[in-house]
């Protein structure tokens, strides 16, 4: 019996609204192992009748200037001109074991290549091809509990298994239907269950293995509550040729939490919610912001970029463009259970290198903005953050990729 992750439901009528000495007085925490911040909170909690908390945040910080968090970059593994290892062609999913080092699955070479804390290559496992220990389409690399290195192989149907010195133990089958998505969301999620991406004609959701790639049970995924809009090229019989989706629209993004359950991220309307996996809503968080308006510059470029479905034909309705755009781009949950919200990149700060985040604590207060010195791969993969280090991908100004690793300060 699959188990739904339910989508947020409408709000309801509280029963009950916690004041800011309340708040206070139930001690909520906000930095993990950081300094408690000494500002005043001004957003509100309140807990409707069907036990869902809704945590609204107005665009006033919780932390003072002098408490806000910093990322500070120690470690860049890559080379544009090099034609060893460290040379990537597309990094879709990499992962870092206990003692620092990096597991990076190329995805041209189909090869994973392990660095050490230091950022020296240590060897190469699998490579292109059919064989055990070969992938075609791999989507993902993830470390078991036990050091055991697992990579999805999409198109053959196959999770490979690895030891931690790279010998090849086993393949264990998946029901994939040859689907291929990259970048993956499958993968060991925070609690250590190893979740395969099932194909639409049995369910849109995932199957999950425990560690011995035993089945535990099947999920569905989260379900936009916001239909998305297209533009059809159809032809004379009604059939849909192709569609493209309309620019400047939001979507949901989700990622797991370290307690095992699911947040999403509307970005149309800076709109967070926890769910458990069996369809409970936990919290709602939204943040006061004000909507970037979609300018004549942006709507023409983004005409061009429509080109590829006008020059076949394709027809741009105008009037379906939306007046302004998110202000969110995407999210992810660190191992203490604050969520970073990436900010949409606008005009005013295209030039810095660096994107900006929202920071909200596990409990949905609003602690600040922080800016990141590089800029991250956009959505997936997401970044890996552990005791206070900070992994991620990102890329140079032509496009080569390259991982990084920062500590995040916090005075």
């Amino acid at each position: 019996m699959p188990i739904t992750i339910a989508t947020a439901l409408p709000f309801e009528h509280t029963i009950r609204h916690l004041t800011l000495a309340t708040i206070l007085l139930l001690g909520l925490t906000a930095c993990g192992s950081g300094q408690v911040p000494t500002g005043e909170w001004t957003g509100t909690i309140d807990t409707l009748s069907s036990g869902e908390i809704v945590v609204h945040n107005t665009a006033d910080p919780l932390w003072t200037p002098e408490e806000a968090w910093q990322v500070v970059e120690d470690l860049r593994i890559g080379e544009a001109m090099s034609e060893g290892p460290d040379l990537f062609s597309a990094v879709y999913s990499f992962d870092v074991d206990a003692w620092g080092r990096i597991f990076v699955l190329d995805n041209q070479a189909q090869e994973v290549r392990i660095f050490d804390s230091a950022g020296n290559f240590v060897r190469t496992i699998g490579g292109k091809g059919e064989g055990p220990g070969e992938f075609v389409s791999a989507g993902s690399v993830d470390l078991s509990r036990n050091g055991e290195i697992w990579v999805m192989g999409m198109s053959l149907g196959r999770v490979s298994v690895f030891d931690t010195t790279g010998t090849y133990l086993r393949g264990e089958r998946t029901n994939t239907g040859g689907r291929i998505m990259l970048p993956y969301p499958g993968g060991f999620d925070p609690m250590g269950r190893y979740n395969v991406v099932l194909p639409p004609s049995v369910m849109d959701g995932m199957a999950r293995f425990d560690q011995s790639y035993s089945p535990i049970d099947t999920i569905s995924l989260p379900e936009n509550p916001v239909e998305a809009e297209y533009f059809d090229l159809v032809n004379e019989d009604g059939f849909t040729l192709m569609s493209a989706a309309v620019p400047f629209q939001g979507f949901m993004a989700w990622r797991w939490s370290p307690t095992g359950t699911a947040w999403t991220l509307l970005t149309g309307r800076y709109e967070l919610t926890e769910m458990t996996t069996s369809g409970e809503v936990v919290r709602r968080v939204t943040r006061d912001y004000e909507p970037i308006p979609v300018t004549d510059e942006d709507r023409e470029q983004a005409i061009e970029n429509l080109e590829w479905f006008t020059s076949q034909g394709g027809q741009i309705d105008h009037s379906k463009f939306p007046k302004s755009r998110p202000s969110t781009a995407s999210f992810f949950v660190d191992d203490e259970g604050n969520l970073w919200v990436e900010q949409q990149v606008t005009a005013s700060d295209a030039d810095n290198a660096g994107r900006l985040f929202d920071l909200f604590d596990a409990e949905g207060r609003y602690l600040g903005m922080l800016r990141l010195p590089f800029s991250l791969a956009w959505s997936r993969p997401e970044p890996v953050v552990r005791e206070g280090v900070l992994y991620g991908v990102t890329s140079d100004e032509v496009g080569v990729p390259y991982v990084v690793r920062a500590r995040i300060v916090k005075p």
